[in-house]
């Protein structure tokens, strides 16, 4: 039902590291209402016919393996929504099929597309909001690179998407491009504060032999270009339907 636990495994182009571990929120208009949201190969999208297909445990790790995962079209990573109405003593997801869940992906580009490392909050007002990285944009699903995306809802069944990144996010090139920080989180009272971390900068070197001193770029294993990895936000209202 899951993908590894904080392993960087190979997508279709480069790397992607989800997570199993999930998020959580109390609805501030409803304390008895609490939601988790979870990474899972198995969904609403998954196609297992084409290849995404869970095949146990890994007998080291204890890392769910399936079959298929570079497969295009196969297995996708969406963010699942498991609610409970009782205070946390039961969730519809410990009962409910994966693939019978609200998934929070609900764009038609990201039924085919990874989505992971989310993090949920509810407004002052009781809007769900979630914010994740996503590769539903551009060639991201196919080149390796990342965006940003913030879904909402007034009703945790109908999610609305909106894109927070203007532009794709290249894959990180720290230890030969095998490192993606885990930095993510998110705040909202009246409006969503996504945080991430972002590829877009460069990284930035001491030039040789310069004086007076100047600043360079440098190459890395994995691209011409390599990389900083720095915390961004942004200030956004919550989509919802």
């Amino acid at each position: 039902m899951f993908p590894p636990l904080e392993h960087s495994i190979p997508s279709h182009v480069g790397f992607l590291c989800v997570q199993v571990f999930g998020s959580t929120t109390v609805n501030p208009t409803n304390p008895a209402q609490v939601v988790v949201t979870f990474g899972s190969y198995i969904n609403v999208h998954s196609n297992e016919a084409n290849g995404c297909v869970p095949t146990g445990f890994n007998p080291l790790t204890g890392d769910n393996l399936y079959t298929g995962v570079k497969t295009p079209g196969a297995c996708n990573n969406d963010i699942l929504e498991s609610v409970s109405n009782d205070g946390g003593v039961t969730f519809d997801g410990t009962t409910t099929d994966p693939r019978t869940l609200t998934s929070v992906n609900q764009e038609p580009g990201q039924a085919t597309t990874d989505q992971w490392w989310q993090w949920i909050t509810f407004t002052k007002n009781g809007k769900l909001a979630t914010s994740y990285y996503d590769r539903q944009y551009d060639t991201d699903e196919t080149t390796g690179f990342s965006d940003v995306s913030l879904s909402g809802t007034g009703d945790l069944t109908r999610f609305v998407v909106q894109r927070v990144t203007s532009s794709p996010m290249p894959p990180p090139t720290e230890f030969d491009g095998t490192f993606f920080g885990d930095y993510t989180g998110l705040s909202g009272i009246d409006n969503a504060y996504p945080l991430w971390m972002d590829t877009r900068v460069p990284d930035l070197f001491l030039c040789p032999n310069t004086s007076p001193p100047a600043i360079c770029t440098g190459s890395a294993s994995n691209a011409s270009v390599a990389n900083d990895q720095d915390i961004f936000t942004a200030s956004l209202p919550v989509p919802s339907k």
